[in-house]
C-alpha cells in the first residue's frame, strides 16, 4: 500500500487538472496513489502513470466525490488537492509526512483574474475554527484513519463542508500541525463554489452553525483573509 492517497476531485476542467495532476505526481516522495475522481462529463485519456487511478462519481456532486475517494483510498495518509489548484512545493508531502501529526496543513498563495499573487498564511485552532475558516482544503494532509472514528464528510453541508470537518477533527482531540510555508497556489476564479450564490451559502453556513452550536458568523470566504 502506498503512504499517501492524494485525491483530486474533478468536473469539466481537463486543462486545469492537468497541471493539477503534475505537480502530485512531481513530489519528491514519490510512494502515493493519485484517485482523481470524476464528477463531470468524460475524461480525456488517463495520464500514463500507474500510480493514478480514475473513478466515476457519476455527477453526485463535489462532497460525495470526495467521500468516494476517501472509501477508495488504501493510503496511510490523505492529501486533497482542487483540481483549479496546484502544488508549488514539491516536498509537500514529504513534509506533512516529517511532522507526524494526526492533521497537518499549510500556507499558500491565492492567484486573481488579473494576475496578482496574494498570500494566504493563517493558523487554525480549535477555537479560532469557531469562528473562520482558515484552511485550505488544497494544503492538508491527515491520517486516514481519522475516518474510521469521524466518518465520511457531511453531504448536506455543500458548501461548508471542509469546515465542518476541520471543527470535527480538532473537537476530536487530534492534532493540528500548521506549515507555514507555502505549499499550494489557488486560482480564484467566476467557477470557484464559494463564490455561488449568497443565499445557498447563508442557509447552508446556517446549517453549520447550528450542528456546531456557533454563536453568529458573518457570510465570507477565503479571498476575504487576503
Amino acid at each position: 500500500m502506498p503512504m499517501f492517497s492524494v485525491i483530486i476531485p474533478t468536473r469539466n476542467r481537463p486543462d486545469y487538472l492537468k497541471e493539477a495532476c503534475a505537480s502530485v505526481l512531481q513530489q519528491s516522495h514519490s510512494d502515493l496513489e493519485l484517485l482523481i475522481v470524476n464528477d463531470g462529463d468524460d475524461m480525456p485519456t488517463p495520464l500514463p502513470d500507474k500510480r493514478v487511478r480514475i473513478l466515476n462519481n457519476h455527477k453526485r456532486g463535489a462532497v460525495s466525490a470526495r467521500n468516494l475517494g476517501v472509501a477508495e483510498a488504501t493510503g496511510s495518509l490523505i492529501a486533497f488537492l482542487d483540481d483549479d489548484d496546484f502544488w508549488t512545493d514539491a516536498q509537500h508531502l514529504e513534509k506533512a509526512l516529517i511532522a507526524q501529526s494526526d492533521f497537518y496543513f499549510a500556507d499558500g498563495d491565492m492567484i486573481f483574474p488579473d494576475g496578482k499573487i496574494r498570500p494566504f498564511a493563517k493558523n487554525a485552532t480549535v477555537e479560532t475554527l469557531e469562528h473562520d475558516n482558515t484552511i485550505l482544503i488544497s494544503a492538508v494532509c491527515y491520517k486516514r484513519s481519522i475516518h474510521e472514528t469521524l466518518r465520511q464528510f457531511d453531504e448536506a453541508l455543500p458548501y461548508y463542508w471542509d469546515w465542518d470537518w476541520y471543527l470535527r477533527v480538532s473537537r476530536g482531540g487530534y492534532h493540528l500541525y500548521h506549515q507555514t510555508h507555502p505549499a499550494v497556489r489557488i486560482r480564484v476564479h467566476p467557477q470557484n463554489m464559494s463564490g455561488g450564490n449568497d443565499a445557498a451559502r447563508r442557509a447552508n453556513l446556517d446549517l453549520m452553525i447550528a450542528k456546531h452550536n456557533l454563536g453568529s458568523i458573518p457570510l465570507k470566504n477565503h479571498t476575504d483573509f487576503v
